[in-house]
């Protein structure tokens, strides 16, 4: 054989070993996915390194997770992420703009949630609270006087309206005087006084012209009302009832059965307020849709920032609880070997190629010095 096939032949084989080991270790790290036997003995490097080594794998691996790469701090950098604040806000926007397209009335939500039981007997439900709690209102209250049941706000309206109410009383009563219908009333009073009065009041009416002495009557009654110190009295008369009658008992001004009729009345003004039914088959996206605009600019930011804020803050106490290092290791122990195997290749294909063709590179290269030492010495 000459020099040069014997160097190409040694080269040859030399590649061939080369590669072929470097794909047999390769594909050994896998392969054979279960123990070989000969009868009872074991074949060695079986199964392979991975199938073999694997729950120290997941543990290992579970451990560089928790502890080096999905750690506490690097959860709350990406919490505080601006990026990620804004991608969650488009995404819950665009959530909410969809919603806000579909019309969905709470009966058909009720319906859904096979609740409809709810929708049917609100009414009852809802009449049956208002009456309950109107019954304990007047049952904790009824010892106590008006004024410390009526809220503040009603006394300092009522303080500020009472000038108002004497000035319109007296503008009213002089409206009434000055009328004809008016007139009549002053007319009759004074007919009835006098007829009360027997003969004396008769003998008088005869001297009086009785048509002179109402304009007359009815003038001064004008001017008596027009005077400030009538509404003064009025308006400190107003007052003194007003501070007598709130010094009373709530019981004492309103009796138990009065109570109960005044509680049937105002529940059922406030039903036909409400009109339930009404609502009930209204869209849900009807009621929010006035109020959009700051749903999406206030609301919904607001949450995100909440929820992004209190994530960060209770991080630490989250992922001690995920056990994140043990949740990657049972997830990694599910996995199946030919799975696992597919996920290497797939990841690192072309360079367990490049090892295999190293192999034949370095095995063609060793052929070439072993070709030539053999035919130098």
């Amino acid at each position: 054989m000459s020099d040069w096939m014997t160097i190409i032949f040694m080269v040859i084989v030399g590649v061939f070993i080369g590669a072929a080991t470097n794909f047999i270790a390769i594909r050994m790290l896998f392969r054979p996915f279960e123990a070989k036997y000969i009868g009872k003995w074991r074949i060695p490097f079986t199964p392979g390194v991975i199938p073999k080594r694997r729950e120290e794998l997941a543990v290992k691996i579970g451990e560089v997770v928790a502890k080096h790469l999905l750690t506490n701090e690097a959860v709350q950098e990406k919490l505080a992420s601006e990026d990620l604040r804004t991608e969650l806000v488009t995404t819950a926007n665009a959530l909410v703009r969809e919603q806000l397209a579909v019309r969905t009335t709470p009966r058909e939500l009720l319906t859904q949630w096979d609740m409809t039981a709810i929708g049917d007997t609100a009414n009852d439900k809802i009449a049956m609270v208002l009456k309950g709690q109107l019954t304990q209102f007047f049952a904790k209250r009824n010892e106590l006087a008006v004024k410390k049941v009526l809220p503040d706000v009603v006394h300092a309206e009522l303080a500020r309206k009472i000038p108002a109410i004497s000035a319109q009383t007296l503008q009213k009563i002089s409206m009434f005087t000055a009328s004809d219908a008016g007139k009549f009333q002053i007319k009759s009073m004074i007919e009835r006084i006098l007829a009360d009065r027997g003969k004396v009041g008769g003998m008088v009416g005869l001297f009086l012209n009785n048509d002179t002495f109402v304009t007359r009557m009815q003038k001064e009654v004008l001017k008596f009302l027009g005077k400030s110190e009538t509404e003064a009295v009025l308006e400190a008369l107003i007052v003194s009832e007003w501070q007598q009658f709130s010094e009373r008992a709530l019981v004492d001004v309103m009796p138990v059965d009065k109570q109960e009729q005044f509680s049937e009345q105002l529940i059922a003004e406030i039903m036909r307020t409400v009109q339930l039914e009404k609502w009930l088959d209204m869209p849900v996206q009807d009621w929010i849709r006035p109020y959009e605009q700051d749903i999406l600019d206030k609301v919904v930011p607001f949450l995100i920032d909440t929820v992004l804020h209190f994530a960060s803050e209770h991080s630490a106490e989250v992922m001690k609880r995920l056990e994140i290092g043990t949740m990657v290791q049972h997830q990694i122990e599910a996995f199946s070997l030919r799975e696992m195997e597919q996920i290497v290749l797939d990841i690192s294909g072309k360079e367990l190629k490049m090892i295999t063709y190293l192999g034949g590179f370095l095995g063609g290269f060793i052929g070439v010095l072993q070709g030539i030492i053999a035919i130098w010495f």
